[in-house]
């Protein structure tokens, strides 16, 4: 019954919290309500070892997580404290020669897209948190995946690189991946790149609506940022900038993520390589699809973070936790919140209070983890089982 009052705490916290919750892109048909587990309430430190890692967990308590190398996938419909191997039959990470991408719109839907030639693709898609996958055929060679909900989204070709430079072409869906429009191309032979450099590496690629997106990256321009914006849905891009960003002339930047808060809000973390081997992360943000970014502030030394909200979101780096309650511009020190013995590697946050850690006990593999979680914006971390069911989803819960 304690871990069940814990639970309602925090559902109580997200209803309370709506108005400022960060959503999915298009929230699930039919959205069933929210369950709370019974069981017992959660202590500080996990019992339960488990191969989870990359949780993305949605308002509603469906979620997906797969393992370190990424060859099996799991969907919980329960806030984490089951999971269930989901993953596609027939899919295999290994031994193919290929890399392959995925995108988890909210915690229903989901598409792993695996490269097998120079020209076809093979893209599993489910709506139903993989109790059912449908398999498609595509004929261009998979990238970087940006869905704006079920039926719509993009991906960024990857056509290879060479000489510094990284040839791509965009392609959009309006009907689940069942067809595909062709929206931009690198052409070898064609100086026109149409706003898009072929140089630099795109590691990045996010549309917050159906025609405005961005691409983000690297190249080796100190003093500059990696990042273009397109609002015709790819056709044509140019460079975007974060106004009053600290970067001097010689420090070379990476951008980091490019994190959708909805349709017109953004976070763009910029990483710069300081003379004296340190790192410092630079946050920005955008309130206009992109079109503009404000420097927000920084903080040196991350290894990962994420946003909950425009305002609050929590770091972590040199073995400490950090939280923020305005965008990032100042952050507290919540180290005293972390669970013992374990090391954190990964952070969800569903909205701006409820989060998701992921800590490990074998940092050299990540195969033993434990799964935890904040009702408070990392002030705090309580442990949630993280059972991983080993066998296809039949009959998932709502």
């Amino acid at each position: 019954m304690l871990k069940k009052l814990w639970l309602l705490i925090l559902l109580a916290a997200l209803i309370t919290l709506e108005g400022c919750v960060r959503t999915t892109p298009v929230a699930p048909a039919g959205s069933d309500p929210i369950q709370s587990p019974d069981g017992k309430q959660p202590t500080p430190t996990a019992t339960r070892l488990t191969p989870l890692l990359d949780l993305e967990v949605f308002v509603g308590g469906h979620g997906w997580a797969s393992n370190a190398d990424r060859t099996i996938f799991y969907n919980t419909r329960d806030f984490g404290e089951n999971w269930f191997n989901v993953t596609p039959e027939g899919f295999s990470a290994q031994g193919a020669g290929w890399g392959f991408t995925t995108a988890f719109p909210n915690g229903d839907a989901g598409w792993i897209c695996q490269t097998e030639s120079e020209f076809t693709s093979k893209l599993y898609t489910t709506i139903d948190g993989g109790r059912n996958w449908q398999t498609l055929t595509l004929e261009f060679p998979c990238g970087l995946i940006s869905l704006i909900n079920t039926d719509e989204g993009y991906i960024l070709s990857d056509m290879g690189a060479g000489a510094g430079s990284q040839y791509v072409s965009i392609y959009y869906t309006s009907n689940g991946g069942q067809t595909w429009d062709l929206r931009f191309e690198h052409e070898p032979a064609d100086s026109d790149d149409h706003g898009l450099p072929t140089s630099g590496t795109k590691s990045h690629f996010v549309f917050l609506s159906v025609n405005n997106g961005l691409v983000g990256g690297s190249a080796p321009i100190p003093g500059s940022v990696y990042l273009y914006r397109t609002k015709d849905g790819g056709v044509s891009w140019f460079q975007s900038e974060c106004e009053g960003l600290p970067v001097d002339e010689n420090q070379e930047t990476s951008v980091e993520d490019i994190i959708r808060i909805d349709s017109n809000s953004a976070i763009l973390p910029v990483r710069s390589y300081l003379a004296d081997g340190s790192t410092a992360t630079y946050f920005c943000s955008s309130t206009d699809a992109g079109e503009s970014w404000q420097y927000i502030g920084m903080l040196e030394n991350v290894e990962f973070f994420d946003f909950g909200s425009l305002l609050t979101g929590v770091a972590f780096g040199d073995g400490k936790m950090f939280q923020t309650e305005n965008g990032g511009a100042t952050w507290t020190d919540t180290s005293a919140g972390l669970p013992p013995v374990v090391m954190p590697v990964a952070v969800n946050m569903m909205n701006d209070r409820v989060g998701f850690l992921t800590a490990t006990i074998t940092p050299a593999t990540l195969t033993d983890n434990r799964i935890y979680m904040t009702g408070n914006n990392g002030d705090n971390w309580q442990s949630i089982p993280g059972n991983v069911i080993d066998s296809i989803l039949i009959n998932p819960t709502p």
